[in-house]
């Protein structure tokens, strides 16, 4: 047996996943406040497209109301893959047969520098290549094989290293018996 180190899991039951959803569609206040705080993204995968989402003052801005268009609305019946994300923690829902399942990723403890299970941050480049237009904080971007999305940032021309990145952090587990250590869990830490 092992266990996820550094980091604290909960399981979120259908009606938890449901509030979530009417919370970033602004029907209802975050079921957890302290989890969620600006800066704050949203990344949704959905039947028919991508969408991503900032939270702010307001509430969250989605990508599928500033580009109808191009991104889909977050909603139970499409959705295949939500995650909120800030720097304290992550919300994850999925679609199964009988309805959204989900879970919230929360550090637990300060890591030890050498510590071997010690989480890891890492920073992915996001889509990238064409700049399109810019809208209420949102630019649509596409890359060479026609893939577009509308990310929550201003997106400008530039060398590689100017494109917005995003931050994940891996947590880690050893295995008893073994010692071995391997990739347990990773989750979304932010946009920048």
């Amino acid at each position: 047996m092992s266990l996820v180190e550094r980091c604290q899991i909960n399981r979120l039951d259908g009606p938890s996943c449901r509030a979530w959803l009417d919370h970033v569609l602004g029907r209802s206040a975050a079921p957890v406040s302290e989890l969620i705080e600006p800066p704050a993204w949203l990344l949704c995968h959905c039947d028919d497209g991508v969408t991503w989402g900032l939270i702010d003052g307001s509430g969250w801005q989605l990508g599928s109301t500033v580009f109808p268009d191009l991104c889909p609305p977050p909603l139970v019946t499409t959705l295949q893959e939500l995650r909120i994300f800030s720097r304290k923690g992550e919300i994850l829902i999925w679609r199964e047969a009988d309805g959204p399942s989900g879970r919230i990723l929360r550090e637990s403890a300060q890591p030890v520098d050498d510590d071997p299970c010690a989480p890891h941050d890492e920073q992915r480049l996001l889509l990238a290549g064409r700049v399109g237009e810019h809208r209420d904080g949102f630019t649509r971007i596409g890359d060479g094989t026609g893939a577009e999305q509308a990310l929550p940032v201003r997106v400008t021309e530039g060398p590689p290293h100017s494109w917005p990145r995003l931050r994940v952090r891996h947590y880690f587990t050893r295995d008893i018996e073994t010692g071995g250590v391997r990739v347990a869990v990773t989750r979304l830490m932010e946009v920048t």
